[in-house]
């Protein structure tokens, strides 16, 4: 619900308002309003240019993400050193390794392999089909 459908002006928009709230920031140039059932949310701000003050709307959708990794992966990193990176110096070993320090997202796709097999699929027809010819 907007401030002037409340019968309010900004400024006199109490912080506390279940509806409207200050940007997460805790900087209070603006509000914004809880996500819809859509995970749309509206969010306000005001900024002041060459002494007016201008109020900004935008319409906002959050997207959760859902990511898992595997236990067994956890677990391997936790794993003590075997072999002969367990017998030397961990300083020495330690130019050997370098580990990356940016993440490398990886999605696998459900169609591509759909894909693929109506394309095996249609090779195996085609096959049966020239045996059938000769």
């Amino acid at each position: 619900m907007t401030t002037a459908r409340m019968g309010r002006k900004w400024a006199d928009v109490d912080e506390d308002d279940d509806d409207i709230s200050p940007k997460a920031d805790g900087v209070a140039q603006g509000f914004e309003t809880k996500p819809d059932e859509n995970g749309i949310k509206t969010v306000i701000e005001y900024k002041e240019r060459d002494g007016k003050t201008y109020k900004l709307t935008k319409k906002v959708k959050e997207t959760v993400i859902i990511t898992w990794t595997n236990k067994n992966i956890l677990a391997r990193k936790d794993m003590p050193k075997f072999g002969k990176p367990a017998q030397s110096d961990p300083s020495t070993e330690k130019h050997l390794v370098v580990r990356s320090e940016e993440e490398i997202p990886v999605e696998l796709s459900k169609k591509s392999s759909a894909q693929v097999a109506v394309k095996d699929e249609a090779e195996d027809k085609f096959y049966e089909e020239s045996l059938t010819i000769v």
